[in-house]
């Protein structure tokens, strides 16, 4: 229990840290919109295919991460939960080498781990540590860094200078941003400056070598498109698409100078109160000038350095402004909380060298507000990792089913949360079999031009409109795929020989005295709480007004009061609201499908259907009502 036995007391903080880690990685397919999960259901389609992410492609992080999910696959841990103890593994080295540099500093080891902790329990750490992401490497890579800058600017050793040179290179090449603390690099090493020019020439070449190896792992990114990797983000295999990626920063996306200085600010503040008690952080970054050394000068070279990390990434936390809180500002302020730590460590040391007992009643303060900083932090936690709101997209996706043509089946949506969710249950979840998954890069006209039936979910016509869709097909005819799920063509998209072909259609010929008719329904229990109704419109010429549609699961039929109606279905359009009856050409057949919700304990008797329209005079005007039997469970 020496206060100087360093792996005990790495050992301490890594544990609790792993602790809490633990109870809070995401396990599933991430379902959140929440800034911190911007790109996590990216990275984990990504890494169990070992394949390329988006710009500037951290080629160092997915192929090390890519070869531990790998290996945890035999051991049944899922890809999604691979992913993220990616992530938590950087996270405990991050804690751990905030130790070992207090204690470098001099700190104590119990006041060291006592920092460390306080910066693992930040609401942004602990996030990135629980979350498939590549912010805990680059807290990694940066700790690292300003370890062994410290270290060879007291040393002076050829070892300290190798590691130095491999850690900062190869922080930098994973994250740009990194390059904002070679002014406290530069003040670390300052008493051996020189030191690697007066080791001799082969020394420096050895530098050069170590540092050329980080702009090298770039060469990952074309081996793998040369290799077949199924997930590429851009376009690496070619000279342009490679250095497209190579040189990105996203500097030239998210950085804006115009925007309201003041509501910056607050926003700054905001995030980083959200992440630790502002108080208690600014009281770690006051905490810097407090680091121990031999003469006044030294010290003062240390607390500049140290400041100078929080510093420059604070300014750009208040570069970053995409009018709205965003994953990169997340990502900028993280050295802030990282020194932050070492600062409080720094302070319960000073004070207990002085007064041990104001030292240890501070420690005692410190380790109650972290407790119940981790008790608050950990809900805001977990109301992200367990967010599983994606597997709805995904069931609605799941009921589509082949058509008795056989085509195959073409499903888009935006790049982003939805298709992530999508592509990863299809590769690791078993569902959606038979189903070919595009983003919005691909092209509309190309996939009806080769055969294929397209469908989008209801969430991509909000994002690309039918407008969208027109510009690229001309006149569109729309019908359901599923519930929520809409099915697009340049032509009508069934017609006689579909409803005779099909032997599940139930075959009617039921005149809604509108102008349309009822040519066909099917019904069938998908679960033992739902019904899946499919209706076959038909325009008998061309409909004046827009019609909503009625479908109602009947107690009694035809009901006799309100409470006969125990479920509906009903849309103030047919095909989920997008096809309105103005727009149906004479002939059309319309496929219109909707899912009733049977209540439970109740004994439904059958289901109507009917269109209806308001008239301003005459109010809600019903067409005939068509009953169907409920189907055979």
């Amino acid at each position: 229990m020496r206060p100087d036995n360093r792996a005990l007391w790495v050992g301490v903080a890594v544990l609790v840290a792993a602790l809490l880690y633990l109870s809070t990685f995401q396990t599933h397919i991430n379902g959140s919109d929440h800034p911190f999960t911007t790109d996590v259901g990216e990275i984990q389609n990504a890494l169990p295919r070992w394949g390329i992410i988006h710009h500037s492609s951290y080629p160092l992080y997915s192929a090390l991460g890519s070869l531990f999910v790998t290996l945890l696959r035999p051991l049944g841990v899922a890809p999604a939960a691979g992913a993220s103890l990616v992530s938590l593994v950087w996270g405990l080295i991050t804690v751990g080498l905030l130790v070992v540099f207090a204690m470098e500093l001099g700190v104590a080891g119990p006041w060291a781990a006592l920092g460390a902790l306080g910066v693992a329990v930040s609401l942004s750490v602990w996030m990135d540590s629980s979350l498939a992401e590549l912010h805990t490497m680059t807290t990694a890579l940066t700790m690292a860094t300003l370890l062994f800058a410290l270290r060879f600017g007291r040393s002076g050793t050829r070892g300290d200078l190798l590691w130095l040179t491999f850690f900062f290179s190869q922080g930098v090449f994973h994250q740009r941003s990194i390059v904002l603390i070679a002014p406290a690099v530069l003040l670390l090493v300052l008493p051996h400056l020189l030191t690697p020019f007066r080791l001799g020439w082969r020394m420096l070449l050895a530098v050069v070598g170590v540092a050329l190896l980080a702009p090298l792992t770039y060469l990952y990114l074309p081996l793998r498109v040369w290799t077949g990797a199924d997930w590429v983000f851009g376009s690496p295999g070619t000279w342009d698409g490679f250095w497209t990626l190579f040189f990105d920063n996203r500097a030239s996306r998210v950085v804006e100078l115009d925007a309201d200085w003041g509501v910056r600010l607050r926003t700054a503040r905001d995030i980083l109160n959200a992440d630790l008690w502002l108080p208690l952080l600014i009281v770690g970054l006051a905490g810097l000038w407090l680091v121990p050394g031999k003469t006044a000068a030294e010290r003062l070279r240390l607390a500049v350095a140290l400041t100078s990390v929080w510093a420059f990434n604070l300014l750009l936390t208040l570069l970053i402004w995409e009018d709205r809180v965003s994953d990169g500002q997340l990502a900028a302020k993280l050295p802030v909380l990282l020194v932050a730590g070492v600062g409080l460590a720094l302070l319960i040391d000073w004070l207990w060298r002085r007064r041990p007992v104001v030292g240890g009643v501070a420690a005692a303060a410190l380790i109650g507000l972290l407790v119940y900083w981790a008790s608050t932090a950990r809900p805001s936690v977990l109301a992200i990792t367990r967010d599983n709101s994606r597997q709805a997209i995904v069931a609605t996706v799941d009921r589509v089913q082949p058509d008795v043509d056989g085509r195959p089946i073409t499903v888009q949506t935006p790049w982003g949360t939805d298709y992530w969710a999508l592509t990863y249950e299809q590769a690791y979840g078993g569902r959606l079999a038979g189903l070919n998954l595009v983003d919005h890069n691909a092209r509309p006209q190309d996939i009806l031009a080769r055969g294929d039936r397209l469908v989008v979910p209801d969430q991509t016509l909000h994002v690309f409109p039918l407008e969208y869709y027109e510009e690229r097909l001309g006149p569109l005819y729309l019908g359901s795929a599923a519930p929520g799920v809409i099915e697009l063509g340049d032509a009508p998209l069934y017609d006689e020989a579909t409803l005779a072909g099909d032997p599940a259609i139930d075959p009617t010929d039921f005149d809604l005295e509108n102008g349309a008719r009822i040519r066909g329904t099917t019904a069938e229990w998908v679960s033992d709480d739902e019904i899946l109704l499919t209706i076959y419109w038909q325009a008998d010429r061309a409909i004046d007004a827009d019609y909503s549609t009625a479908v109602h699961l009947l107690a009694h039929d035809p009901p006799t009061g309100p409470t006969d109606i125990l479920g509906q279905a009903d849309h103030a359009h047919p095909v989920d609201g997008w096809y309105p009856t103005t727009r149906w050409r004479p002939g059309e057949i319309v496929r219109d499908a909707y899912l009733l919700a049977v209540p439970s304990g109740s004994a439904p008797v059958g289901i109507r259907v009917a269109m209806y329209r308001n008239d301003p005079a005459a109010g809600f005007v019903n067409t005939p009502w068509l009953s169907i039997p409920l189907p055979p469970r």
